[in-house]
């Protein structure tokens, strides 16, 4: 889940979701939003297992409504029983591009061309940056649990030793 305020990005590897708010609307009726969508996603098909959130970058100033959000989700999907990692922004585009500076346009085409062509087609305004983030944190959780997402790249792929850098939780299975 990549959470924003504004546009918040949910994948599964296979579906993706995304939930917009306007900066316009009560930050608690957002923030509420927000939490209860993370939180019919993850129950969605059975429930999720694992949940991999996308963290502020050290130093980031996200603002404390971001931090309280985000803090929110963790904190519904633990009521939950739903194990969480937290994966800081260098180490998903370290994972998912090689580098851990990669751009917005570099995860898109990333998720593109490793995992689903025509993903690049989906238009900013329907929060593809974020989908894009949320689809390669999905990727992470499986390829963590030993389920990598198909790839169309036939290699090994090196960026696999960002999944060191993430302090992965107990699962329900690992107890």
């Amino acid at each position: 889940m990549d959470i924003s305020l504004t546009s918040t990005g949910m994948s599964d590897g296979t579906r993706t979701e995304v939930i917009q708010t306007s900066p316009k609307e009560r930050i608690e009726e957002r923030m509420d939003r927000i939490t209860r969508g993370i939180v019919s996603f993850a129950l969605a098909d059975g429930g999720a297992d694992l949940a991999v959130i996308e963290w502020s970058s050290y130093g980031s100033h996200g603002g404390e409504e971001l931090a309280a959000l985000r803090y929110m989700a963790r904190v519904r999907l633990w009521r939950l029983h739903i194990p969480v990692a937290v994966v800081a922004p260098t180490t998903l585009k370290a994972y998912v591009t090689g580098n851990g500076r990669a751009t917005k346009p570099q995860m898109v085409a990333a998720v593109d061309d490793r995992y689903m062509p025509g993903f690049a087609s989906i238009k900013v305004t329907h929060g593809r940056d974020d989908l894009a983030d949320a689809f390669g944190l999905a990727a992470m959780g499986y390829d963590y649990v030993g389920l990598p997402l198909p790839s169309r790249v036939a290699a090994p792929d090196p960026r696999r030793e960002s999944l060191n850098s993430v302090a992965w939780p107990s699962l329900v299975s690992d107890d």
